[in-house]
């Protein structure tokens, strides 16, 4: 009966959300005024990995990119990882504000929409077990769950992360590559490969040291393509 009246009550007299950066009330866990301080990813951007290149850069390809060989084809990014950006990330990934997922995931499939891009099933970065147990929450599969509800595509959640890597932030860029090598696998029960066209999900792209190194096992197990969709990038350096 106290359940039924508190249902009754909740229908008649809603809860007001309250935004997880600034307090305000809102519709969602982040509020439009923290929404309208990312620095979203528009004008030009590189043709590889989707990060924004200045206008007087000569080339369509950003320094990050240029003459290195990629194992994923194209990559998009929704914001800079950067002052709002970052506060939004770190909300989601260290503060537990699960409720960030959906209104990232909105941003993603916006950004799927306008790029055109379609793929049979989305992949989302694993983390390892450890650090999983300890978040209580793989926050890749946080927003790709939100991802696939809102596009129709199923998720394929075919990757394992074998090797419990150190921080990518902490490490440079050769680091970064030799800490996530050979950290990925593709879990026992997803060997029959049955799609061709694979959305990658991850939180944040940097230098694309994990996102190139999924692709890489991913390719191995005859995808024939891979596309990656984070909701945040870093800067060219």
């Amino acid at each position: 009966m106290r359940k039924l009246l508190e249902t009754f009550m909740q229908i008649l007299f809603p809860r007001r959300m309250r935004c997880c950066i600034c307090g305000r009330d809102a519709e969602n866990a982040v509020c439009e005024a923290c929404l309208a301080r990312l620095r979203f990813i528009d004008g030009r951007v590189c043709l590889k990995c989707g990060k924004g290149i200045e206008d007087e850069y000569g080339d369509n390809v950003c320094p990050d990119c240029f003459g290195k060989d990629k194992h994923y084809d194209l990559a998009f990014s929704c914001f800079q990882y950067k002052e709002m950006g970052k506060t939004i990330i770190h909300k989601l990934k260290y503060e537990g504000c699960k409720g960030v997922a959906p209104v990232l995931a909105k941003l993603m499939h916006h950004k799927l929409k306008d790029e055109g891009i379609w793929a049979d099933a989305i992949v989302p970065v694993p983390i390892h077990k450890s650090k999983e147990e300890s978040r209580g929450f793989n926050q890749a599969m946080l927003i790709a769950e939100e991802v696939a509800a809102m596009g129709g595509i199923p998720i394929w959640d075919c990757l394992i992360r074998v090797k419990e890597t150190k921080d990518q932030y902490k490490l440079d860029k050769t680091q970064r590559i030799l800490n996530v090598h050979n950290a990925f696998c593709i879990k026992m029960l997803y060997n029959n490969v049955k799609y061709r066209r694979i959305l990658l999900l991850d939180d944040v792209y940097t230098t694309g040291s994990t996102a190139d190194e999924c692709s890489r096992i991913l390719k191995q197990q005859g995808i024939e393509k891979v596309y990656i969709i984070t909701a945040a990038t870093g800067s060219n350096t």
